[in-house]
């Protein structure tokens, strides 16, 4: 399952599918406010990955305008989860805006967008990020649950129009998969330069004194964003990428998530579901913009 599939592989079978419930675990866990915190992590994950990497350094917006590009990527992706009976239109009009994204990439090999693997993949790590988020900064999963989350996410892949043969069929299945494609296909791609680069000094945005942004989000902030998504990787996603993680980081890792805990459990409700809150305000303008950069 891991090698690449013709692109004609991607269709829209299942569009009588229904959209996830907004109770369902998979869209609760895609609300947590703390998903934004390890959002850095998942796309590094993507980018090391050589089909999407060269889409990102070839076909993205991420050099000159990375927030925006984030913007364009984290909110329609977790979107999926949260659109129900629209869902299945919505990824229409994403799986659109993909088709002129391919080429040959920086060592010679031709890639596509579409490619089953790697379109799978990026909702491979909104899985793996969700799951990461609750049982390192949250309460937890059973097995039941896990399993749970999984074919919640397996759904939302079927909704974004990959054939059956190309999503692994429960939570086994899954993890032999994503091991597999971690092991043998995740690379130290330019792009990831790119991504770590901007994570630890992102641009200057908001409309505040340049020194100031610079003080706050290169020095705090940005390193911070950097340990805390270095942390969170496999093991040998640190190596391949020569991210160094010591014992001593681990134990204040730990340390770091306790208190992550404990914001949580005083955070007001609607702030710890920002992520469905934004997705489902901002859906007509996210559809919007994704159909007129299809039609592009």
């Amino acid at each position: 399952m891991t090698g690449l599939t013709d692109a004609s592989d991607l269709t829209a079978a299942h569009a009588d599918l229904p959209g996830l419930h907004k109770d369902s675990l998979t869209a609760r866990l895609a609300a947590d406010w703390r998903l934004i915190m390890l959002a850095p992590s998942a796309l590094l994950l993507q980018v090391a990955h050589p089909v999407i990497g060269s889409g990102v350094a070839e076909h993205s917006i991420f050099k000159t305008d990375p927030i925006g590009r984030f913007d364009r990527s984290y909110w329609p992706t977790l979107a999926l989860a949260f659109y129900g009976d629209d869902t299945a239109a919505y990824g229409r009009d994403i799986r659109a805006m993909h088709k002129g994204i391919g080429g040959v990439d920086h060592a010679g090999r031709r890639y596509h967008a579409w490619e089953p693997e790697a379109y799978f993949f990026v909702l491979a790590t909104a899985h793996w990020a969700t799951e990461t988020v609750a049982t390192r900064f949250g309460s937890g999963l059973t097995e039941a649950q896990r399993a749970d989350l999984y074919d919640g996410w397996r759904h939302t892949a079927l909704l974004a129009g990959l054939p059956q043969r190309a999503v692994p069929k429960d939570l086994s299945s899954f993890e032999t998969w994503f091991d597999q494609v971690v092991h043998e296909r995740l690379e130290h791609h330019p792009s990831v330069d790119d991504v770590l680069e901007t994570m630890s000094r992102p641009p200057v945005t908001a409309p505040i004194p340049a020194w100031l942004w610079k003080l706050v989000m290169w020095r705090i902030v940005g390193p911070l964003a950097v340990w805390v998504n270095t942390g969170v990787l496999p093991p040998s996603v640190r190596a391949r990428l020569g991210l160094e993680w010591s014992a001593r980081d681990e134990r204040w890792l730990r340390r770091y998530a306790a208190m992550i805990r404990l914001v949580d459990r005083v955070m007001p409700p609607p702030l710890r579901t920002i992520t469905r809150v934004v997705a489902l305000r901002r859906k007509d303008q996210i559809m919007n913009n994704i159909r007129r950069a299809a039609a592009a």
